[in-house]
């Protein structure tokens, strides 16, 4: 399960608007990487999930992204989301109910698109119609990952404008901006209902979308009213990322919107997007990923699988909150009002992990970010938290309030750094900045290495 946030950039206290995404996938290891911008020789082609082949394009983008550490076709890891050097945010939800639709010549898959966004996108608006347009070209077929056949929606954001992008098999999508001044959710379903596909300011869509279902009987309606989801989605699915209308999406679904808009809306409205209550700051993003339907009659703590310490981390019933005990990484995307975008990112469990900020115009990320192994000479970031996670799960009332002063005091202290280095790159050359920004972030991964095994040994005392 994964879950994406976009908020527009009336919507927000810094007046840009923001991507948050938590990456979900049961026990998966998780990595955080870094590519640097990149020119490419004429006639160099770019490999796809599924091995074909397509042209590259002159220099692709920097870009820091997490992933989760398994293989799908050519990919030795899968289901990216991070941030590129022009300011492109992109991260992704499985949908595996779909209709069937004939995808066996298409050369992409769900894989591909957020790796093109990060290498190609220099604006949002630009990353979707390039999308579109290597959609129409090569067609997408759903994930060749095996239990797992879906196809999948994308948030996709800049500093102007958020967009979410829905794909179904062959050369079918729609992209729906998000009203300026409105907060948006995506679970792991289509969700698209209402889009006037007349409006091209706002709605972007594949030639004949609408003709296409029609055609197929699966919709007949005002074109001003495209109901997305309902055409091409399904009441059925393979796996148990199931369709809209499962409990796992409903409830999410029902949880953001209700944390944004502060009311409690209706369980079954399928509302997607609200004007938020408040102008929404980082840490607003931060407590929605972190949010276990504390409070509300869903509440995990309270339900009967947490025991006597109100461990939230059960299957007692499964706990399909936006925060999750698998969730593999979670990020924020803070797009600055000068200078290179940062990517806030949390391994492992954002409950009990704390966001560290990096910056995407850098030259490399510490070892420690891929490593995979626990156990291992060089620390591994995805397993030092998750360790740190198990244990805090062992008592977790008595625990969990320790852990959650060590990191906020991390991510405030965190908050105050990218300050004060704001102000110094802004004496520095440009030339200089890049060595500068990756000094910052390893120190702040460093430091963040250094919270957890403190916290971890703080931990052991107690028992």
């Amino acid at each position: 399960m994964c879950t994406c946030l976009i908020a527009g950039k009336k919507a927000t206290i810094s007046g840009r608007a923001m991507l948050a995404a938590n990456d979900d996938w049961e026990k998966i290891p998780g990595v955080l990487t870094h590519t640097p911008r990149r020119g490419h020789v004429p006639g160099e082609t770019y490999l796809l999930t599924a091995g074909g082949r397509i042209p590259e394009i002159a220099e692709t983008c920097g870009y820091s992204y997490t992933a989760c550490k398994y293989n799908t076709g050519t990919l030795d890891r899968s289901w990216a989301g991070g941030v590129n050097d022009c300011g492109v945010a992109v991260a992704g939800t499985g949908a595996s109910a779909f209709k069937a639709i004939p995808c066996e010549d298409a050369l992409l898959e769900p894989d591909d698109i957020p790796l093109l966004v990060l290498t190609r996108g220099t604006s949002a608006r630009q990353a979707v119609r390039m999308l579109g347009e290597l959609i129409r070209q090569y067609g997408i077929r759903y994930s060749g990952l095996e239990g797992c056949e879906s196809m999948a929606t994308y948030s996709i954001a800049d500093a102007e404008e958020g967009w979410f992008l829905e794909v179904a098999p062959g050369n079918h999508w729609v992209a729906v901006r998000v009203p300026d001044d409105q907060v948006a959710v995506r679970p792991n379903a289509l969700c698209t209902h209402d889009a006037d596909l007349t409006d091209t300011e706002n709605v972007l869509a594949s030639p004949g979308l609408a003709e296409y279902a029609r055609e197929q009987g699966w919709w007949d309606g005002d074109i001003h009213h495209f109901d997305f989801a309902a055409a091409y989605g399904s009441d059925v699915s393979p796996n148990e990322w199931g369709p809209e209308l499962d409990r796992m999406n409903l409830l999410r679904r029902w949880r953001a919107v209700s944390l944004f808009s502060g009311k409690d809306m209706p369980y079954e409205d399928l509302t997607y997007s609200v004007v938020p209550n408040r102008l929404l700051s980082m840490e607003d993003f931060k407590n929605a990923l972190r949010d276990l339907y504390q409070g509300t009659p869903y509440d995990l703590s309270k339900a009967p699988g947490a025991g006597r310490y109100g461990d939230p981390f059960h299957d007692d019933p499964p706990e399909y909150a936006l925060c999750r005990r698998w969730t593999v990484a979670s990020f924020v995307a803070d797009f600055r009002k000068e200078g290179a975008p940062v990517m806030w990112v949390s391994m492992g469990c954002p409950k009990t992990s704390c966001y560290i900020p990096l910056y995407a115009d850098i030259s490399d990320l510490p070892a420690c970010c891929e490593e995979t192994e626990p156990g291992k000479d060089t620390p591994s970031l995805f397993w030092s938290f998750q360790a740190l996670h198990f244990l805090t799960c062992r008592r977790y009332s008595e625990n969990i309030p320790l852990v959650e002063a060590a990191l906020t005091a991390y991510e405030q202290e965190a908050d105050e750094a990218l300050a004060s280095i704001h102000d110094k790159l802004a004496a520095l050359p440009a030339d200089r900045h890049r060595a500068e920004q990756t000094a910052f972030t390893h120190r702040q991964i460093q430091q963040a290495l250094t919270l957890c095994r403190d916290t971890h040994t703080a931990l052991l005392y107690r028992y």
